[in-house]
């Protein structure tokens, strides 16, 4: 997964896998409906299904994974992408 968000952009800025599971991208763009969907379709691509009841999130349905799309805040620009692990919580 790691591969294929660095290929759209994302740079790693937080490997806390071992401790909590999960690794937390940066990218210079706005999360915005376009970004977005073209996130929806590679993730699909890779088998992910986007949640039906959480906004922005998607999970993948056999390992259980959760990629979460966080918007930068108003002093900030682009957004934050974390990758968590089923065991994660």
């Amino acid at each position: 997964m790691q591969e294929l968000f660095e290929a759209d952009g994302y740079k790693l800025v937080e490997d806390a896998w071992d401790e909590h599971g999960r690794l937390t991208f940066v990218h210079d763009d706005d999360a915005d409906r376009p970004h977005l969907n073209h996130l929806a379709r590679r993730l699909q691509i890779a088998g992910w299904e986007k949640s039906k009841t959480e906004l922005r999130t998607f999970r993948h349905p056999v390992s259980g994974e959760i990629v979460e799309v966080e918007p930068g805040g108003s002093d900030t620009s682009g957004h934050f992408l974390h990758y968590m692990s089923a065991l994660a919580g």
